[in-house]
């Protein structure tokens, strides 16, 4: 029995009105924890509790009281209480046949046995209680046809009680489906916000660094003025070359600075510490239009004696850049000169080598970053 029959018989067990085998079936089910058919079967026993109210009360007539006391006193109370003891029919008389001695012996027509009477139905609370409704009905019929009808009013509750558990049982899984979709949707907006959080401090930390480095960078132009300027005030007229060219060679400077740091094709790259420097960080400027560039650096570690920080511009393989020392702020400062196509610069490193510098790194990395 599949469950829609097992729901429809929930009346009748309620009623009391199925079968053994569909209440042993009925029972297993029940047993099982259906929680559809728990609740149906609550909501019936709750109305089959409240049938006996829905009777319409009925006056006895007046001298039913007399007959009932004269029937229990009289005589015959005594015979009624004796079941009449019921005779067996008469056996049906067999026909003989005719005297006719063309027909067939009498053996050969004549039934040995009679038919056996098919077996009667047997009565089954099913059965039972649709005779009792038949009853009611023959003594009732008003009631009958209000019993009728509130076991349809409970069969309809039912099935729309039914029907809205599982329309709510649908949204349900329908909201939690949405709300999975969103806490999905929530994480994914969460993570795209952390790494733009990410790189927003990335940027902003540059962005701090470059505004310390042209800071220094306008002291350093500021420190080449002024030693431009103390040049020229200690050069008498009619000095050699060789002073002029001193001057003009500090003059020179000045200006790739400011050209680099001024020109709009300038590219940026910035330089983290490794586990041999962590605070430590740097900018470099290159200027791809004339080859020229300018590193700062700052935070790295005291120089030990006879060693030097170098530069390496890594295209195919490191090419050195130059050689620096820090002052006494822990910045060093470096002028690039003839610097390789900038498509071709894939990052740049700071080593620690011996004074001097070496054509290949030989030390520890403190500094990288990508162009």
């Amino acid at each position: 029995m599949d469950h829609e029959q097992l729901e429809e018989n929930l009346s009748l067990y309620a009623l009391g009105a199925l079968d053994p085998d569909a209440v042993r079936e009925m029972e297993q089910h029940l047993a099982a924890g259906c929680p559809a058919c728990s609740t149906l079967l609550g909501q019936y026993q709750s109305a089959v509790t409240m049938l006996p109210y829905a009777l319409r009360p009925q006056t006895p007539p007046p001298a039913l009281k007399s007959r009932i006391m004269t029937a229990l006193s009289g005589p015959a109370a005594t015979s009624t209480t004796n079941l009449r003891e019921e005779k067996p029919a008469s056996p049906v008389p067999i026909p003989t046949a005719p005297p006719n001695l063309a027909s067939p012996p009498a053996s050969s027509w004549i039934p040995q046995t009679l038919p056996e009477r098919p077996p009667r139905r047997p009565v089954t609370r099913r059965n039972e209680f649709f005779q009792r409704l038949d009853q009611l009905r023959a003594a009732s019929p008003a009631l009958a046809a209000a019993l009728g009808a509130l076991l349809l009013g409970v069969g309809g509750y039912a099935t729309y009680l039914y029907t809205t558990l599982q329309g709510e049982r649908t949204a349900t899984t329908h909201e939690r489906a949405e709300a999975a979709q969103r806490r999905l949707a929530i994480a994914d907006l969460k993570s795209q916000l952390e790494e733009k959080q990410a790189a927003l401090t990335k940027a902003t930390n540059e962005v701090k660094r470059a505004v310390e480095a042209l800071g220094t960078t306008h002291q350093l132009l500021a420190q080449h003025e002024e030693q431009i300027e103390t040049l020229k005030a200690q050069l008498p007229p009619g000095r050699g070359a060789k002073d002029r060219s001193r001057t003009d060679v500090v003059q020179a400077g000045s200006d790739d600075l400011v050209r680099i740091l001024t020109s709009p094709t300038t590219k940026m790259a910035s330089l983290s510490g490794t586990d041999k420097a962590k605070e430590a960080y740097a900018m470099v400027f290159v200027e791809p239009g004339t080859g020229r560039g300018f590193f700062y650096a700052n935070n790295l570690p005291p120089l030990p004696t006879g060693k030097s920080y170098q530069l390496w511009i890594i295209t195919n393989k490191p090419i050195s850049a130059g050689v620096f020392t820090l002052d006494h702020g822990h910045k060093g400062r470096l002028l690039l000169r003839d610097i390789p196509g900038v498509s071709q610069i894939k990052k740049f490193a700071v080593s620690l080598e011996p004074a001097g510098g070496r054509p290949q790194p030989t030390g520890s990395i403190y500094l990288a970053g990508d162009l």
